[in-house]
């Protein structure tokens, strides 16, 4: 992949106008810069050149969510991604990123360990719920999500175990010395690899879940498919670079909106600077 490409000769979509969908829209772009105790996180969330441009043009399907447990001793974070072939799935991702992390924060706050199916099921219950009141099948709120807990400050060795629950190729990312490494998320293969198999609110036992011990000073990255499948394709040295630190916010949301031929779906991506 020629990653990036120089401005105007990649997407033919993202040299067209911005649209709007018929009905009111969520923000085409959504951001977070903030600091969490030893923590330094950056978060974007951009509609998609392919979305963006049509008469109508579609909402953005991604979302996600950022919070922190009642003793602030965790982050907390959620990224959901609505199917495109989903007609209300826009709304199914945003009460996926919120009901998880609100569920992870009450039970971090009870004491209680996070529990990746019971979390999943309770978001699947949310959007059913959200299904009945629009007058929408639960088909029609389909997404992927992840949620995780990480650990504001490390343990006595250094390291952060996060705690991460995911369902689909919704992916984390954990840069080191040594690059990128893919912790989650369903890889694409073959001939439909488009095609989910397992997502809300249909799937939550299906969820996989994992702790990971993230080393001081690592990158931890938290991604739907529109940043995760070009960071495994080949621009992950780009990534490397423009995030070695922090960027300013509005770096950010520019890195997240790259362009690159044929990389038209909506991209999200909540990055974690461990110890910075």
């Amino acid at each position: 992949m020629d990653f990036p490409r120089p401005a105007g000769a990649g997407a033919r979509q993202t040299r067209m106008p911005w649209r709007l969908p018929d009905e009111p829209a969520i923000s085409g772009i959504a951001a977070d810069a903030v600091t969490v105790g030893a923590l330094t996180v950056r978060a974007a969330s951009l509609v998609g050149p392919g979305h963006r441009c049509a008469e109508p043009a579609q909402h953005r399907q991604d979302a996600y969510r950022l919070g922190r447990d009642p003793a602030r001793r965790f982050l907390l974070a959620a990224v959901a991604d609505g199917m495109s072939d989903s007609s209300r799935s826009h709304l199914g991702a945003n009460v996926a990123a919120t009901a998880l992390v609100a569920r992870l924060r009450a039970d971090l706050g009870r004491g209680a360990d996070p529990d990746g199916p019971a979390l999943f099921l309770d978001a699947a219950r949310q959007m059913s719920g959200m299904a009945a009141q629009q007058k929408v099948t639960e088909n029609d709120v389909r997404a992927a999500a992840l949620a995780a807990a990480v650990p504001v400050e490390p343990a006595p060795d250094g390291t952060r175990p996060v705690w991460l629950s995911w369902l689909a190729d919704v992916s984390a990312w954990l840069r080191t010395e040594d690059g990128w490494t893919r912790l989650t998320g369903t890889g694409k293969e073959g001939l439909d690899q488009d095609v989910l198999t397992e997502f809300l609110p249909f799937h939550p036992g299906r969820t996989r879940t994992a702790r990971v011990a993230v080393p001081r000073g690592a990158v931890l990255a938290l991604a739907t498919d529109g940043i995760g499948d070009v960071l495994g394709g080949g621009a992950a040295p780009w990534f490397a670079e423009r995030w070695a630190g922090p960027p300013h916010i509005a770096s950010f949301v520019a890195d997240v909106g790259y362009d690159a031929r044929g990389r038209l779906d909506d991209r999200t991506a909540v990055v974690i600077w461990c110890d910075r």
